[in-house]
């Protein structure tokens, strides 16, 4: 199978978080925590990015950049692209990274078409929809092991060979997450139009090949077919009243 790269500028993202430290009460149970109790309430320490169908993946940190600068760095990574892939970064990694570009004094990212892997994996039926299990499930590869939280741990202390280690798991999840996408890209029924506006291309992935597959019907329109030959994907062509 051959993947068609689009026009458009498209950025796949990972960031990895420190957890908040607090003073608490007990070890068990469920327990509030009010904001004099909050010691530091973590946060990004470092991304990973890479543009689709590019060789090269970045990764911006805390201890090699800089907060700030990581920030100033993914900031303009996104606002360079056209559509953004991530695993559940609707709920996660991109709002922490509007709150932090917001705490960084930064200015918006431009809108930009979210693609949330994450959420088509979820209407396959899997048992678990983690990517840690999904991608060696389709024989894509796997996560690096991290050894537990022993690395943040030590990530935060300042260990350099921990920081090493934490990054190449950081490039490993956006790597993983390509491969998993361009697997997926085709069932992706309301994945946005990356062809030329007007011209007869695939919407998934670009590409100029694509056939006729026949016609579906619905009450009032008899509809076209057309799959793409590079990705499998299918989208609807001319309809016709009937």
């Amino acid at each position: 199978m051959t993947y068609a790269i689009p026009d458009q500028k498209v950025l796949l993202l990972d960031i990895e978080t420190k957890p908040a430290q607090a003073y608490v009460w007990r070890a068990y149970g469920e327990q509030n925590v009010s904001p004099d109790q909050v010691i530091d309430s973590g946060g990004v320490i470092c991304v990973g990015a890479k543009w689709l169908g590019e060789k090269k993946t970045y990764l911006y940190s805390d201890w090699e950049h800089g907060h700030v600068e990581m920030l100033k760095a993914i900031h303009e990574m996104i606002s360079y692209a056209d559509s953004v892939v991530t695993y559940n970064g609707d709920r996660f990694d991109l709002p922490k990274l509007q709150g932090e570009f917001l705490l960084a004094g930064l200015t918006p990212t431009p809108p930009v078409t979210s693609i949330d892997v994450y959420k088509s994996v979820k209407k396959f039926g899997f048992f678990i929809s983690k990517l840690a299990v999904v991608g060696p499930l389709l024989e894509l590869g796997a996560k690096q092991d991290t050894g537990g939280f022993k690395l943040w741990l030590d990530v935060m202390a300042g260990n350099v060979s921990a920081q090493k280690k934490m990054a190449r798991y950081c490039e490993q999840d956006v790597k993983l997450l390509e491969k998993l996408y361009l697997r997926i890209r085709p069932y992706i029924r309301n994945h946005p139009h990356m062809g030329k506006v007007g011209a007869h291309e695939c919407g998934a992935c670009g590409s100029h090949h694509v056939q006729s597959r026949g016609t579906r019907r619905t009450r009032a329109y008899k509809i076209a077919r057309l799959q793409c030959q590079a990705c499998g994907s299918w989208q609807d062509g001319a309809r016709k009243k009937v």
